[in-house]
Order: structure tokens, then sequence, then C-alpha cells
């Protein structure tokens, strides 16, 4: 015997909205308008239609044996502070809690220096930041994955415009006047590359040589970097760095060596974090909270579109 029940393509095709669509108005989850809610909720009922138990725990987090899924943030970050010591996180952690909104689906932080070997109790979503990109192709295919920032072909990621931000701060030192300038660059990571490209293009363009130093997003390393800079470029008068806590070590090492900050030596950093704000950092704001929040929007909803970038902003302060 055939069974005649109603299905969610049925509810779809009566409702007018897609497949998609109408799974987001049942389960309640981020991507449907209130009037589509309405609509597809009261075709359903008219229908008859009920959704299976556990398609609705996937969609909305909960499972028949009363088990709280989750979601886990993997950051690879050998740095033993980086929780503490980089902004970066935390923004990260806002965007994902106020994404998930009252779900109950619980949000785990896992920080490790190198990626886990094995991967026994899998979540019901992961949200990876720097996990090399040949491991976030293997992680994706253990289960729902969205990395912050570019990762392997076929992982879905968000990012900002990383490439245009850099090109912003370049564009600012240039157009300022600032003619020995140096850079202190990130990690070999698809954001950090992405900001340097910006960058050396506009300098490229402007016939300007760069100064340049290599980082890894942490203040100590930028504080070394900047005083091997100063050594080579004793009149260096300006200074890229590739994030705001990297530009508190280059501020450091401009203080320590009787720069003045902007007046002989201009800094611009890149996040736009509050510690740029408390500095009086000229930064590049990238919006975090909402990259984490679309990231999350698609764990908990693959049907959504593929995100786009998201802009980045130079504000401009004091020590530029």
């Amino acid at each position: 015997m055939t069974d005649q029940r109603p299905t969610l393509a049925d509810v779809a095709r009566v409702a007018g909205v897609s497949r998609a669509a109408a799974s987001r108005a049942i389960n309640g989850t981020y991507g449907a308008s209130e009037a589509v809610r309405r609509r597809v909720r009261a075709v359903a009922a008219e229908l008859g239609f009920e959704p299976h138990p556990v398609a609705r725990a996937l969609a909305t987090g909960r499972t028949g044996a009363g088990r709280r899924e989750r979601i886990e943030v993997l950051i690879i970050d050998p740095d033993p502070e980086a929780m503490s010591s980089k902004p970066f996180y935390g923004r990260v952690l806002t965007g994902a809690m106020r994404a998930l909104g009252d779900r109950d689906i619980a949000l785990e932080v896992r920080r490790v220096t190198t990626l886990p070997a094995d991967d026994g109790d899998a979540p019901f979503g992961r949200l990876l930041i720097n996990v090399p990109a040949a491991a976030g192709a293997a992680f994706a295919r253990r289960g729902r994955t969205v990395a912050l920032g570019r990762s392997a072909p076929g992982v879905m990621f968000v990012a900002p415009d990383n490439d245009g931000g850099g090109h912003k701060a370049a564009a600012h030192l240039v157009n300022t006047g600032r003619t020995r300038i140096g850079a202190v660059f990130g990690p070999p990571t698809p954001c950090a590359d992405e900001r340097r490209a910006g960058f050396m293009r506009v300098m490229a363009g402007a016939a300007r040589p760069v100064a340049v130093a290599d980082g890894d997003f942490t203040r100590a390393r930028a504080y070394a970097a900047a005083r091997e800079l100063l050594a080579r470029e004793p009149r260096l008068d300006a200074v890229f760095a590739s994030c705001d806590v990297s530009a508190m070590g280059v501020l450091q090492a401009l203080r320590e060596t009787g720069r003045r900050v902007a007046d002989d030596v201009a800094v611009v950093g890149f996040d736009g974090s509050a510690l740029a704000e408390a500095a009086d950092l000229s930064s590049v704001y990238m919006p975090v909270e909402d990259e984490a929040a679309s990231a999350v929007h698609h764990l908990l909803d693959p049907a959504l579109p593929p995100p786009g970038r998201l802009p980045t902003l130079l504000t401009v302060r004091g020590s530029s």
C-alpha cells in the first residue's frame, strides 16, 4: 500500500515556496520571514503534515532521548594565552551565541595546538578557525562544517574582505604622504595572505618599497619584528600591522625607541577590535560577530545560499 502522507515537498508546493524555505519555516530556524513561517505552517496544518522526528532533531538541536546537541568551535592556535589575549575569539563567540539565540544547542570551544587525531564524539556542527585546508576537508566529510576564512575547496566558509581591507590600509598610508613604509604581516594562513596581497598591490602601484617582517598575530613577535624593521630602516615613517594584537607590539617598540606616533611613524592595524579603540589605533574593521553568526546560521540550515565576503572598513584614529 502506498504511503499517502503529505511530504515536505507537498507543503512547499502548496505554500508556493522552496523545500528549503518550507523546512526553515516549520523548524523555526534562521532564514524564513514571519509571513512565510505563518503561511507554511498553516498549509502544513491543513495538509496534516508532521515532520519526521529525526529530521526535526537535526534542524532544531533537540533529540528524542533528551541529549543536547552542540556546536563545536574548533580553534588551532599554539598560543596558550590565545583566548584571553586575542579579542577575535571573544568576538566569534559573541556572534555565535547571538545566532543560536534561545535554541537548546550547546556551544563548545576547543582550542588545540595541533589538529586532534581522533574525532570520537562528533558534534552536530563545527566552526573551524585556523584549521589547515587539507584537515578542513577531512572534517567537512564528517558532518556539518563551516570555516571562518577560506579553507579547502568544497568547504563552506565565511570571511571578510581581507584583500580589500589590506588595500584600504595601504591606500591610507600612501595618500597621507608616508614614503618609508614597513609591514608586520601574519602567519601563512588564507586571511593573512589576503591582507598582505591587498596591501602589497597598492604599494606596487604607488612604487613604494616596503620593509617586510613576518609575524604570527602575537604581540611578542610583532614587537621583535618592529625592532628588526627599525634597525633596517631607521627613517621608517609608517607600519602596517596585519592584526590589532600585532599593532600593540609595534606601538611598544616605537615608544621604546623614542618614535612619536603618528608624528614620526604612523601605525595602522587590522580587526577593529576594542584594542584599537582603547589605543587610539587606526584599524581596518571587520565584522567578526556577523561573520560568526553567518557561519552558525549555515550550520543550522545548510540550504541557505553560500555567504559572500563581508565588507571591511578603515577607521582612522590618532595613530595615523
